[in-house]
Order: C-alpha cells, then structure tokens, then sequence
C-alpha cells in the first residue's frame, strides 16, 4: 500500500519520499521544518499522563482530538484549520466536540476534520447527532458550517503547506487509520490505537530511514488477554510485530495505562535491548 501510494509522486519534485535519517533528542527541538508538540498521550485517568492523545503538527494541524486538546487557549485553538481523527473512540475524539464551539463565531473558514468514511459515519451517528452534541456541519448553517467533514481512504495523501499525511489502515475493535507525516524531507509515523499488524511493518520497513514510531502499547504482558482482545498492543505482541523494522528507529510509546507505565517499558527493554524505545509524554516537542 504505502510503496503504491508514493509511487504517485515519483515525478513530483516538491514531495520527497526518501525518508532522511535524523535523530530525536526527547524533548528538545531540532532543526528541521516541521515541529510535532505532545498536548496529550495517556491511555487513561490518573496516571503519570493526565490527558488523553493529542498531538499537535506546527501551528495549524492536530493528530487527533483527545483531552490533550484541553492545553491549547483560545488564540492557539483558532490557528488549528485541519485535524486528522484515527478512529472514533471517545478519548480520541472528546476535544473536538469542544473546540468547535469555541471556535465557533470567531473564524470565517471551517474546521477541516479528515477521516475515513467509516469514521465520520460513526461520529455523526453517535457524537454530533443533536442527542449527545450539535451536528457543527450544519452550523451556523449547512452553507457556512464551522465543521466540514473530508473523507480520506485508506493509501491516500493529504498535502497541507509541503507536509504530506498518508493514510495507513491498522487493526482495531473500530474501523481505525495511522497516519504518516512529512515535511519535505523528514517525518514520522503515528499508529493511533492499533493491535498487530504485521503487513504494515513489513511495509514501513522498506520506507528509507522512517525513523520516529509514535505507537500504543497500553498493557502489560500480564495483561496480554485483555490486550487482544481489545486490540491494543502489550509488549511482547509489539515485539514480535515490529521485527521488520530497523534498529535505527526510534519508538516513542503511547497510550500507556495507568499505573502500568513503568512495566510496560521494562518489559519492552527487556523483550528487546538493542531497540530504541521512550514513552511519550506532554509538553514534549520534536521537530522533523
């Protein structure tokens, strides 16, 4: 899928597909022309994280739309024109429904949120539906609406400023997309919520120098039942599904459950010493 896709651009000299190697030093910003800011990374309440996944690309896009969202001010909140949903589940989606209706009244273009089909169908079913919040693509009217819903399939590209967003398909309980992110010539991946998915990997793999992995692994060995049945990953299932990829790469861990943040990442560097693995954590910001 993802070799396919960026076959497409082969003869477009402004997007470059090689992906340069390049080193993340946590919490700190590097040079480079995108910058990625954490506002939120928790796979739930009361841990070590505080607020659930947010991430924020340069001033104006968001990679999803958790409580981390809760972290920008209003100024901040109305620079954000574009915002990528990788499934529907409500951790990942609570801050839009806000930032809306802040937004609301106080910009003139909408609020693009792309997803795939099968996710904006969820979320105008059972989100924005006027029983659990207004439907924002019909306000303050259908033709001037402060929401505007873009559908985006699984291996296609989004190009926003010189920074691409590739859709990859990744296995959840819920219809559920990772997103690759590029500048011209760095970038990283981000898996959402996501269980094994072992075609994926072997295909990231072949991608020259992707070096930064944003991914979930939320439970325990311990906890492996639970894991699968949810389609999360634990350690050792991540373990085994990521060996295609190179020892370059850099894995900054997500979703992580509370109280368990501390076991998942032993366990990690236990099943695998020679990878390179940091949770994620807010307020962080890297630059590619």
């Amino acid at each position: 899928m993802l070799d396919a896709v960026f076959n497409n651009y082969n003869n477009d000299e402004s997007i470059d597909f090689d992906f340069p190697y390049f080193s993340i030093d946590v919490g700190c910003i590097r040079d480079g022309s995108m910058k990625l800011s954490v506002l939120g990374c928790a796979g739930g309440l009361g841990g070590r994280e505080k607020l659930t996944t947010c991430l924020q690309v340069d001033d104006d896009v968001l990679l999803d739309a958790g409580t981390g969202l809760s972290s920008l001010d209003l100024s901040q909140l109305l620079q954000i024109d574009h915002v990528f949903i990788s499934h529907a589940h409500i951790d990942h989606v609570v801050g839009l429904a806000f930032m809306l209706d802040s937004v609301l009244g106080k910009r003139q273009a909408p609020v693009t949120v792309h997803a795939t089909p099968g996710v904006i169908a969820t979320l105008k079913a059972h989100l924005f539906n006027w029983k659990l919040w207004p439907d924002f693509s019909v306000i303050p009217d259908a033709e001037h609406p402060i929401l505007h819903w873009s559908p985006l399939s699984f291996g296609s590209t989004v190009v926003l400023k010189e920074r691409t967003f590739l859709s990859c398909e990744v296995n959840h309980t819920v219809e559920a997309a990772a997103y690759l992110v590029r500048s011209k010539e760095r970038g990283f991946f981000f898996s959402g919520d996501m269980g094994s998915t072992p075609a994926l990997w072997q295909q990231l793999a072949q991608e020259a120098h992707c070096d930064a992995v944003i991914v979930d692994c939320s439970f325990p060995d311990t906890e492996e039942r639970i894991a699968t049945l949810s389609k999360h990953f634990c350690p050792r299932a991540l373990i085994e599904d990521i060996q295609p990829m190179p020892y370059s790469t850099q894995f900054l861990i997500t979703h992580l459950k509370p109280g368990e943040e501390e076991n998942v990442m032993r366990e990690l560097r236990a099943h695998d010493g020679k990878r390179l693995f940091d949770s994620l954590k807010k307020g962080e910001i890297f630059s590619f």
